[in-house]
């Protein structure tokens, strides 16, 4: 068995100013950070994308993730999905079902509304593309460095999660893989149970089959009504629940 352990202190590019910054506990300071840019290529239906992950710390806790066309051009009704999610030390704290562009447009941005108490945290998402026959093609933005947030006093059971947290990985006794999906860049790669912080603030594991997946084309895509879930959060013997975890 595996221990990831909170990251004390972290030296980020601040990708409003290109100026590098010390994210100290306790800063008032407002920062945005920017993973890498990634691309698309080969096109997907003719068409080069770029995307990208973006946490912002002030004066709410944001993580987004984007996905844009090389050319400004824009593209038909449910070509293009961005699912974002925020990770706290490792472990899930809120994350996103895809939202899809329901008009013509040349790019979609979107982000997560919820925080789990202060601590360091980042954003890496997925992003999909339909590839005008059959599927989409999904891609895993990069993730930003970490970037420490200060929340204000508890207004939610999950904003009572620990500043500190110690995500185990390895393998259970029914064969189960558990862990960390924070810096997994395939999603097939994922552990079956995936780190993550539950309503009430506590530590477990979400089934990696309760993630959710894109729609099955861009018809069903703009049909979606987007609306919270709530999946079992599991102790990582894949079997005992400790609570809930809520999908936006």
């Amino acid at each position: 068995m595996k221990t990831t352990r909170i990251v004390k202190h972290a030296v980020a590019a601040s990708a409003m100013a290109g100026a590098v910054v010390m994210a100290l506990p306790g800063a008032a300071q407002a920062d945005t950070l920017s993973g890498w840019i990634g691309t698309t290529f080969p096109p997907v239906n003719g068409v080069t994308y770029l995307h990208q992950s973006t946490i912002i710390n002030a004066p709410s806790l944001i993580a987004q993730s984007k996905i844009y066309t090389v050319t400004g051009q824009a593209v038909a009704p449910g070509d293009i999905g961005v699912r974002a999610r925020l990770f706290k030390s490792g472990a899930l704290c809120e994350a996103v079902d895809y939202r899809y562009n329901i008009d013509p447009a040349p790019e979609l941005t979107y982000g997560t509304t919820a925080q789990c108490g202060t601590g360091w945290y980042n954003s890496h998402g997925y992003v999909a593309a339909w590839d005008g026959v059959s599927t989409y093609k999904q891609f895993v933005t990069f993730p930003t460095d970490p970037l420490y947030y200060t929340a204000p006093a508890a207004r939610s059971a999950r904003a009572a999660a620990p500043e500190t947290i110690e995500v185990e990985s390895g393998t259970n006794e029914k064969g189960q893989t558990y862990g960390s999906g924070e810096a997994v860049e395939i999603e097939s790669d994922l552990p079956e149970l995936v780190a993550a912080i539950g309503t009430n603030g506590e530590i477990g594991y979400v089934a990696r089959a309760d993630l959710g997946a894109v729609a099955a084309d861009p018809t069903a895509a703009v049909q979606e009504v987007a609306t919270p879930r709530t999946v079992p959060l599991y102790d990582k013997d894949g079997s005992t629940v400790v609570g809930e975890f809520t999908f936006s």
